[in-house]
């Protein structure tokens, strides 16, 4: 019987050890990120827009935020205004994308029904409504506004959304007229999209990544991926997808006929949006917090840091050299990148 018991300390001995040497394995390089400014939301802010001024938060029944990108003074608006002069309610606030050259936000709202709000931001402390977006923007997934180069006419800005419906492509005059200048049908729900210059890059959940023709729509090609396609972000010939229980996925898009996944990262938690600036890429994955990945070689993504104590990240992105995370529990976190 001793001799029994004497063997089973080393046994425990080692399991100590092993361990210790996991948790050792998990630790990072603080040096990587350094927190700047903890910005503090009502709400939970489920989306951020940038600009070379300010950071835009939408903050779900929070109403919106925004933030000076250099002091980070911010200001909280849970009303807007019309011409008349008479005040309006914000609902549920889950996108938002501004267009600083146009003075123009775009919102999406729900409330009665699912909208995109379009408001003049000329005068920052008085938002003033000017139009509606309805039909076809139900349970929109991604939002994303541009400026058209060149201007078409009268119309100067489009709309890109995404939902269970699939893709549009709206045009809008900066007042009170859009047109839906194209949609693209999916076989699953897209969650998100990129667009380059002739390509469409849908995220279609279980269905992975489709690839279409801009110029005509024509369907390209696609390729299944681990885990829910979520977001994609497009550099050069790769697509960076978050993929929820699939991590990080990189497709080589060069020939999108035929798509190829050639690396990948698996993260903890839900990986739920992805952003690329650069030869970095950020992934924001739910409760497992945040991932910074040098993506010099994207045919094997390297781990940079990772922010674990942060709470359950809703997004994070690039901006002016910066790292922008939007969390439920800790607010928006900016981080300096060295």
């Amino acid at each position: 019987m001793l001799k029994k018991r004497m063997l089973l300390i080393p046994v425990v001995i080692l399991a100590l050890m092993a361990g210790c040497a996991k948790r050792n394995t998990e630790w990072q390089d603080d040096d990587v990120l350094t927190l700047v400014a903890t910005l503090p939301v009502v709400g939970n802010p489920l989306d951020i827009s940038f600009d070379t001024d300010n950071i835009y938060v939408a903050q779900d029944q929070g109403g919106i935020s925004i933030f000076d990108a250099d002091t980070y003074a911010g200001k909280w608006v849970t009303r807007i205004y019309a011409d008349d002069g008479s005040g309006i309610a914000l609902g549920r606030i889950k996108k938002i994308s501004v267009l600083t050259e146009f003075n123009r936000m775009f919102l999406n709202e729900v409330s009665a029904t699912d909208r995109i709000v379009i408001l003049d931001t000329s005068d920052p402390d008085t938002l003033v409504y000017k139009f509606d977006i309805v039909g076809g923007t139900g349970g929109i997934k991604a939002m994303e506004s541009y400026s058209l180069d060149p201007p078409n006419g009268n119309w100067t800005m489009a709309i890109g959304y995404c939902s269970g419906e699939g893709f549009k492509y709206d045009r809008y005059d900066g007042g009170f007229f859009n047109e839906n200048l194209y949609s693209v049908s999916t076989p699953a729900t897209a969650s998100g999209f990129a667009l380059t210059e002739d390509r469409i890059y849908l995220a279609c959940e279980q269905r992975g990544l489709f690839i279409y023709n801009r110029s005509d729509r024509q369907y390209l090609g696609e390729i299944a991926l681990p885990g829910e396609a979520q977001k994609v972000k497009v550099a050069g010939n790769y697509a960076y997808v978050a993929c929820r229980q699939g991590g990080l996925q990189v497709v080589d898009v060069s020939n999108p006929a035929q798509p190829v996944l050639v690396g990948s990262y698996e993260t903890t938690g839900y990986a739920t949006t992805v952003d690329v600036s650069g030869s970095l890429a950020v992934v924001s994955s739910g409760s497992g917090g945040v991932y910074l990945f040098d993506i010099s070689s994207p045919q094997a993504p390297v781990l940079k840091q990772r922010l674990n104590s942060v709470g359950w990240t809703n997004t994070a992105g690039f901006n002016a050299g910066k790292l922008i995370v939007a969390t439920r529990d800790e607010g928006v976190l900016v981080y300096a990148i060295d």
